[in-house]
């Protein structure tokens, strides 16, 4: 197992990442650029995980022209909160168990 800490833990989160442009005002000739940044929660069964309310928009990067490879730039402030996340977790209260627990994303 690549992460025996992090493994064992059902509750801990498994998170996918996804981006793409989208043309908001449906005009191909327009410079204008939209990307949405997705998190979705992998723990759930895959029908599941692409539902839009299983979904989290965690940030929209506007611009006057294409990406280009620039989005590490607009990409670091959600990086440095998931690396957290990994690294440190949170406690939380499980309703289900009644009990807190650590978790890590």
């Amino acid at each position: 197992m690549t992460f025996p800490e992090f493994g064992p833990e059902s509750r801990n989160l498994r998170l996918g990442l996804a981006t793409d442009y989208i043309n908001p005002y449906g005009n191909l000739s327009s410079k204008h650029s939209s990307w949405p940044v997705l998190l979705m929660i992998n723990n759930l069964p895959p029908l599941l995980c692409i539902k839009r309310k299983y979904m989290m928009l965690s940030t929209t990067i506007f611009r006057p022209r294409q990406l280009g490879n620039d989005i590490d730039v607009y990409l670091k402030h959600l990086i440095d909160d998931l690396k957290f996340l990994w690294e440190e977790g949170v406690n939380v209260f499980s309703s289900y168990s009644e009990e807190n627990f650590h978790l890590r994303w």
